[in-house]
C-alpha cells in the first residue's frame, strides 16, 4: 500500500432529505431493453465479458447532457435541469431497421464527437451521422437533429451470407471516434473491432496425437483473434449546410451514403479496453496481451504461416538473480510439449527432441552446469511452441554464474529482462493464433462460449496485463509502448463531453491501474514532438485511490467501475440496485476517506442497472424503466 497510514473507507450516509438522490420514470413506450441474440450464438469469452459490462448510457454533446437508446430504437437526448428534478428528454432520431444478414445484432451506441455531431450505431453494421440543425440557439428547447449521412463498417448490410441466427458469428464494436480536419477536409476518424472467424478443428480419434486425452473426438482450442480496424470518413462540404434539396429525415431514403475507407488494421487476442485520440495522426490503445500483428508486419499470403529465424546467433539467452537462472531457447520450428525430453540433475542438463530434425543443434546430453542447481525445484515451460524456457533454482544462493555451462560457450548474460519480453512478443505475432493450446485441462482461452451458460465467472474476471501503445493513425505502427511488468488494468475514467480544444493536440482521459492493493491513476500527457503531427506522449502517476484494487476484487456482482477525471471519486456499480462511491482522501497521508452506499431499490422489479455516466456533479444511473440521479456534491 502506497499510504501505510490508510485504515479504510468510512461509511457516510447520503442525506436523501436534501435531495441527494432522486429518480425519473421513463415513458411506458420508452423503456430500455438491450438487444438479445440467439441463445445458441457462439461468442468468445471477450465478447461475453464485453456484453455483460456494456454501458448503455452515453455521454452527450454538451456538459449537462447524456444519451440513451430505448427499445423502440429511439435515440433520446436528455438534459439535466436540477431546478425541477425532471430531465428534459428529446427524441432526436429513430434508428432505421436495416438488419444485416452477416453480423450478429450487437448493442446500440451513440458517440458525441462535437457539440453539433453525434454518431449513432445500430448494433449491426450501420453508423448514422447526426448533425444539429439549429446551431444558432444552442439552448433551444426545440433543438433539431437530422441524419446528414450514413456509412457501413465491416461487411455492411450484405444481401448474401448466412441468414440463420446461429450462423452469424461477427459482432462489431466501436472503440472510439473523433471529428477532425485532414488538410482541407472535415473527416470522421473511427476505430472498430470485430472477431475474425477462426473455426475450431475436430480431430478424429485415429488421427489424434499421442499423449492427448483419450476421447473419440479431440477439439483443438484456438485463442480468438480480433481485428482492430481504423476507418476514415470524409464529410462533404455541403453536408454541413444541410441543403433543403436532400431528404434528411430520419425515415427517408435520402440519407446520404458516405464511404468509409480502411486506414490500417491491427490484430489482438482481446477487445481493447482503452482507445483515445491524441491528435489527428496519433492515438493511445490499451489491449490485454498487446498487439500480435499489425499492417507493418504483414507477410505474403503464400507464406503467412512462416516463422522468422532466430535473429541471434547464440543458441540461447540467459539471465540470473541471486536465487535462480533463467535460460530461454528460441527453437527454429514449432514443436509440441510431448516432443521434448528434458531431464535435469543437480549438475547437468539432458535435452532431446523427437521427430524434429531442425532442433538437433539444440540438444544436450548430460551437459554440465556451471554450478549446482536444486533439480526438484527447477522446471521448464514451452510458449507458443517455440520458446523453451528453463527455470533453474540455484543451490548456492547469492553466487553469480559466469556462464550457464561448465565449458564456457561464450554466450554472455542478457542483463535486460525486457529483451525476453521482446522475444515472446515477436514469436506471438507469428504463432499464437495458429498453435493448439497444449494443456486441455487449463486452456489459455476457450475460443467460444454459449451465451446461455454465461461462462465461468472466475475466467471472465481473469485479466491479462494490458499493454498501452501510442500509435500512428496513418500506418498503425507503435511510436511508444508500455513495458512488461507495468501496473495492470483496473478501470477507465468517465468519458467527457466533446471539448473545444483543437484536434491537433488532446489530453486523453486518465486510467486507473492496479498496484498491489491500491488503484493508481495515470494521466497521458501530450506535448509537441519533433515530427509534424506527432506528439511526445508520456504517462504520469497523478493520484492514488488507496485499497481500491483490493475492494473491487471483492465485488463479485460488479458491472461498472469508473473514476472521475479529476480523481475526486471512484464509482462501482453492481448488477442490481447498489452503487458504491469512494471519495478521494483529503491529503496524502490521511488515515481514511469517505464512502457512500446508495441502494436504488427495486421499484416494480426495476432493479437492474444497465448504464452509468457522470454529468457534471450528478451521477446518472440508467435502469430499464427509470433514470436515477445522485448529486455527488451532497454525498
Amino acid at each position: 500500500m502506497l499510504n501505510p497510514q490508510f485504515d479504510g473507507y468510512k461509511l457516510r450516509l447520503v442525506d436523501e432529505q436534501r435531495g441527494a438522490v432522486w429518480s425519473h420514470p421513463l415513458a411506458n413506450l420508452s423503456f430500455v431493453e438491450p438487444q438479445q441474440i440467439a441463445s445458441n450464438a457462439l461468442l468468445a469469452y471477450e465478447e461475453v465479458y464485453s456484453r455483460i459490462h456494456y454501458n448503455h448510457l452515453f455521454v452527450g454533446p454538451r456538459n449537462n447532457t447524456f444519451i440513451y437508446i430505448d427499445s423502440e430504437r429511439r435515440v433520446c437526448l436528455a438534459e439535466i435541469q436540477r431546478e425541477d428534478d425532471a430531465p428534459r428528454i428529446t427524441n432526436i432520431f429513430d434508428i432505421p431497421t436495416r438488419p444485416s444478414t452477416y453480423a450478429l445484432p450487437g448493442y446500440y451506441g451513440a458517440y458525441a464527437i462535437s457539440e453539433t455531431m453525434i454518431l449513432v450505431f445500430d448494433g449491426a453494421a450501420s453508423v448514422y451521422v447526426l448533425q444539429r440543425a439549429d446551431t444558432e440557439g444552442s439552448d433551444s428547447v426545440d433543438e433539431q437533429w437530422v441524419a446528414s449521412g450514413m456509412f457501413e463498417i465491416g461487411m455492411g448490410s450484405v444481401a448474401a451470407g448466412p441468414i440463420a441466427d446461429n450462423e452469424r458469428q461477427t459482432m462489431y464494436y466501436i472503440l472510439g471516434a473523433q471529428l477532425t480536419k485532414v488538410e482541407k477536409n472535415v473527416v470522421i476518424q473511427i476505430q472498430v473491432c470485430y472477431r475474425l472467424n477462426k473455426e475450431t478443428g475436430d480431430v478424429s480419434k485415429d488421427s489424434a496425437k499421442p499423449n492427448q486425452p483419450h476421447s473419440s473426438l479431440v477439439q483443438q482450442r484456438l485463442p480468438p483473434v480480433f481485428c482492430i480496424e481504423a476507418l476514415q470518413v470524409t464529410i462533404p462540404q455541403f453536408s454541413a449546410e444541410l441543403p433543403g434539396g436532400v431528404d434528411y429525415s430520419a425515415h427517408g431514403s435520402g440519407i446520404l451514403g458516405l464511404n468509409a475507407t480502411t486506414v490500417h488494421t491491427l490484430h489482438s487476442h482481446a477487445i481493447p479496453v482503452y482507445c483515445e485520440f491524441i491528435s489527428n495522426n496519433q492515438y493511445v490503445l490499451g489491449v490485454r496481451g498487446g498487439i500480435v500483428l499489425d499492417d507493418t508486419e504483414l507477410v505474403d499470403q503464400a507464406s503467412d504461416k512462416a516463422i522468422p529465424p532466430n535473429m541471434n546467433s547464440n543458441p540461447y539467452y540467459w539471465t540470473q538473480t541471486a536465487t535462480d537462472v533463467t535460460v530461454c531457447i528460441e527453437l527454429p520450428v514449432a514443436v509440441e510439449a510431448n516432443q521434448i525430453f528434458c531431464e535435469q540433475t543437480r549438475s547437468s542438463l539432458s535435452l532431446q527432441f523427437t521427430n524434429s530434425a531442425e532442433c538437433e543443434n539444440y540438444t544436450y546430453n548430460r551437459k554440465q552446469y556451471c554450478n549446482y542447481i536444486v533439480a526438484g525445484e527447477s522446471v521448464w515451460t514451452l510458449e507458443n511452441g517455440r520458446l523453451l524456457t528453463l527455470y533453474l533454482q540455484k543451490e548456492h544462493e547469492g553466487m553469480r554464474w559466469t556462464s550457464v555451462f561448465a565449458d564456457d560457450d561464450g554466450v554472455l548474460e542478457t542483463m535486460d529482462p525486457n529483451e525476453f519480453a521482446a522475444i515472446r512478443e515477436r514469436l506471438e505475432k507469428y504463432t499464437s493464433s495458429d498453435l493448439e493450446v497444449e494443456t486441455p485441462s487449463a486452456p489459455l482461452m476457450q475460443p467460444y462460449i454459449d451465451q446461455d451458460s454465461g461462462g465461468d465467472p472466475e475466467q471472465l474476471d481473469a485479466e491479462d496485463p494490458v499493454v498501452f501503445s501510442v500509435r500512428s493513425w496513418s500506418a498503425g505502427q507503435a511510436d511508444a509502448s508500455s513495458v512488461a511488468g507495468a501496473p495492470d488494468w483496473l478501470c477507465p475514467a468517465f468519458p467527457q463531453a466533446p471539448q473545444h480544444q483543437p484536434a491537433h493536440m488532446q489530453q486523453p482521459p486518465p486510467v486507473c491501474l492496479k498496484f498491489d492493493v491500491d488503484g493508481v491513476v495515470f494521466g497521458f500527457e501530450a506535448s509537441e514532438g519533433s515530427l509534424p503531427m506527432h506528439a511526445n506522449v508520456s504517462a504520469r502517476h497523478t493520484g492514488t485511490f488507496s485499497a481500491l484494487s483490493y475492494i473491487q476484487a471483492g465485488k463479485r456482482e460488479k458491472r461498472f467501475a469508473f473514476i472521475a477525471s479529476d480523481m475526486t471519486v471512484c464509482v462501482l456499480a453492481e448488477t442490481q440496485r447498489r452503487v458504491y462511491i469512494y471519495h478521494q482522501v483529503k491529503h496524502a497521508n490521511a488515515s481514511s476517506a469517505a464512502q457512500n452506499l446508495v441502494d436504488l431499490g427495486d421499484s416494480g422489479g426495476d432493479a437492474e442497472l444497465v448504464g452509468m455516466q457522470l454529468v457534471g456533479e450528478t451521477l446518472v444511473v440508467l435502469r430499464k424503466h427509470s433514470l436515477c440521479f445522485i448529486d455527488l456534491s451532497l454525498c
